[in-house]
This record gives structure tokens, sequence and C-alpha cells, in this order.
């Protein structure tokens, strides 16, 4: 009874935006803000690009970590395509207060034209090969690192890689419990004619067994984009003039993501950046600069947002034209220029499913 109660109080966007609120305040408080700011202002920007740069690389991976699910099932979209839908991801990640809008909206728009049950197997997907990633390198910089924390990193993080271990051969295998229950008598099992709702889902995620390729090429691309990661981090905290091993963050980092995904706070505002801190004060990073990291990781993924804002702009701008293009019958030359230049830049899925829907628009009309 009061468990439901905190969660009903939770599910509503006006507690979620008070603690967002007083988490933040906490945080602003608690930390030296002040001399946060100061390291940013001595930043060293040569470390600075070098974090951007491998944080773009980190993004690259992400998308193939994705799209090799996505292309396994058979779904052969251009990477063009599914990299421009990542991008406009990553931009709803940061409008809407939850960790999990990116997936909603390519869970959507893709599964438009890929299917939704094989593009929620490959979110899904693609969400364990990272996070098996990140559980395998928690492991590798606990075994390197050599401190009070070395036994209790390699037991949480044996612990949890083995826990995704076990959650990708539940995934692989739970296909075949589906169609055992589905192969009983419905009027037997009553509610579980509902599991036919996620037949699609399952069936995306057996198959994956029989494109070993595809699912290899994920699992690598999730471990490469968090090592990628951890290095991006590793060479901001060197922007900043102090050096934190990328063993610190491998071990630190994933507790502080954790809480993106507790319903109590925007995205986990103002919680994750304390959390962050309070870990990277254990390892005796300095207030400042752990405050600076912690802002850093809120701010790392702001300008492939902004790339993908800047997509979704030039997605309405072309479906605009096509509308022109259909009521008047012709472009002038500026809007030609314009129409090419936006189907270059934008992928020929979209560019088709655009003129779809205009040609059926014009048709009722």
């Amino acid at each position: 009874m009061v468990f439901s109660s905190l969660r009903r109080a939770a599910s509503r966007p006006w507690v979620r935006g008070g603690v967002t609120l007083l988490a933040f305040m906490v945080f602003v408080h608690s930390v030296n803000l002040g001399s946060a700011l100061k390291a940013f202002g001595d930043l060293h920007w040569q470390w600075a690009l070098l974090a951007l740069a491998l944080a773009g690389l980190s993004v690259l991976a992400s998308i193939l970590e994705w799209g090799a699910l996505v292309r396994g099932a058979g779904k052969m979209l251009g990477w063009r395509y599914l990299g421009g839908w990542y991008m406009k991801g990553l931009f709803i990640n940061q409008v809407l207060p939850a960790g999990v809008g990116s997936d909603a909206v390519r869970a959507v728009q893709v599964g438009k034209v890929a299917g939704h049950g094989p593009v929620i197997a490959s979110l899904v997907g693609s969400r364990m090969a990272g996070t098996l990633g990140m559980a395998l390198w928690g492991l590798l910089g606990a075994v390197v690192m050599h401190n009070v924390f070395r036994v209790p990193g390699l037991i949480g993080f044996a612990c949890f890689s083995g826990v995704m271990l076990i959650c990708w051969a539940l995934a692989l295998g739970a296909e075949r419990l589906f169609a055992r229950v589905l192969g009983k008598d419905p009027a037997e099992f009553g509610w579980r004619v509902h599991l036919q709702r996620i037949g699609p889902f399952l069936r995306s995620l057996a198959n994956y067994k029989g494109t070993p390729g595809a699912l290899s090429c994920s699992i690598v691309a999730g471990g490469l984009g968090w090592g990628l990661n951890l290095l991006s981090m590793e060479a901001f905290s060197k922007a900043l003039g102090y050096t934190i091993s990328w063993e610190v963050f491998a071990l630190a980092l994933p507790v502080a993501l954790l809480v993106t995904f507790i319903p109590i706070s925007a995205n986990g505002i103002g919680i994750r950046e304390g959390v962050l801190v309070f870990l990277l004060v254990q390892f005796h990073v300095p207030l400042g600069i752990a405050a600076a990291m912690a802002i850093f990781v809120d701010f790392q993924l702001l300008p492939f947002a902004a790339l993908g804002a800047g997509l979704h702009a030039a997605e309405v701008t072309l479906r605009h034209i096509h509308a022109q293009l259909i009521r008047v019958g012709s472009l002038g030359r500026g809007f030609r220029l314009a129409h090419a230049t936006l189907r270059w830049v934008l992928a020929p899925e979209l560019d088709r499913k655009s003129t779809r829907l205009n040609s059926s628009h014009a048709n009722i009309s």
C-alpha cells in the first residue's frame, strides 16, 4: 500500500519537477561551484577537443551497436537513416524528462518503416550490449585498480557482468517459452493470450541466434563505445588540469548513470551529478574538479543533440517543400536548391516516406 502510494506520487510531473529542482539546489549548495567554473576558465582546449572527438566516436559506435541489430533482423535500412534517427533521439532525450525518450521515438518512427517488433528488439538488444560493455569495462577497471575499492569493485562488476550474460541468455531463449505457452488451449490460460502482442518482439530477439555476426558486432560496438566514452572522460579531466584515469570512471559512472532511470527526478538531474561527485571524491579527486566533471557529463552530448535538432528541422522543411510542390506543381530556383540539398542531407528512406505521405494526401484532396 505504501509502495503503491509512493509510486503514484513519483509519477506526477510536479513531484518529479520538484525533486529535480531540490536535488539540483542541493548539488549547487554542496559543491564548490566557483572552483568548478574556474577550472572551465583554465581549460586546455587541445584536451577538450580530443574529449569531444572521442565522444563523437563513441556516438558512432552506438549507432553501429543499434544499427547492426536492425540490419541483422533483415531490415536493410541505410546507415544515414539510422544515424539520423539516433541523433534525433539524442535531441529528444535533452527535451523530454525521461531517460528513454530516444528509445521511444526510434521505436515509433523507425518501427513504421521496419516493423515495431524488430525495432524494439534492436533497441533492447543494443541497451543490453552497451550495458554488458559497461559491466566488462568496470570489471577490467577493478582489476587494474590498486586501492581499497579493488575487491568490492571486482565482486560488484563480476556479478554485474554475470547478470548481463544471464539476461542475454534469457532474451535469446524467451521465444521458446513463449511458443510453449501459446501452444496450449487459450481458454485454459485466459490472460496469457495477451502474450501474443509481444510475439513479434520475442521472435525478433530469438532470430539474433541465427545472425551471430550482427549480434557479435553489436556487443563489440557496445564495448568499444563505452571504452571511448571512458577515454573521453579522462581526456576532459586532463583538460581541467587534473588527470583522472579511465579506471575511476569505469567504476563510478555506471553507478551514477543508474539514477537516470529512478522515476523521482527528471532524467536524474541533480541526483546523478551529486552521486558522481560523491564517488569521485572517494577516489581523492578535488571537489571542484569532481563538480566540473559532473557538469561535463551533462553537456557531453549536447553538440550531437544539436545536430539531431538540425536534422529534425531539415526533415520538417523537406516535408514543407514537398507539400508546396504538390500544391503549386513547381518549385522556384531557391526551393529547388534547398530541396536537392535536404534530400542529400536526409536519408533516402525518409525522403521516399515523405513523398508517399504527401502523394497520398494529394490523392485524397
